[in-house]
């Protein structure tokens, strides 16, 4: 198991973000490995490198997935297309 993907187990099953220590020692937990500096080290630039975790501040990390779509930093939703196009298109059409 990549582990990356165990810490994003370990998230999920957590269900909010997590102090990044804390998601360390539970990803090598998980993994059954020792916690090792240079192990940590790599395991915080993998998730940091990881477009499914988001830094939350204070040290705190979580899921992309936990935002509303609309928060979600390069997500585009038709929904939210929609809207814009609605807001700054139509009405110049209509006018013109």
């Amino acid at each position: 198991m990549q582990v990356t993907d165990a810490a994003y187990e370990v998230l999920k099953e957590h269900g909010q973000p997590m102090e990044v220590q804390d998601l360390l020692d539970e990803t090598l937990r998980k993994l059954g490995l020792d916690r090792e500096p240079k192990r940590a080290a790599r395991i915080y630039t993998d998730i940091n490198l990881d477009v499914r975790f988001q830094y939350r501040g204070n040290a705190m990390w979580g899921l992309k997935e936990w935002l509303p779509k609309s928060v979600a930093k390069g997500s585009t939703s038709r929904g939210n297309e929609l809207s814009y196009d609605d807001d700054n298109g139509d009405s110049e059409e209509d006018e013109g």
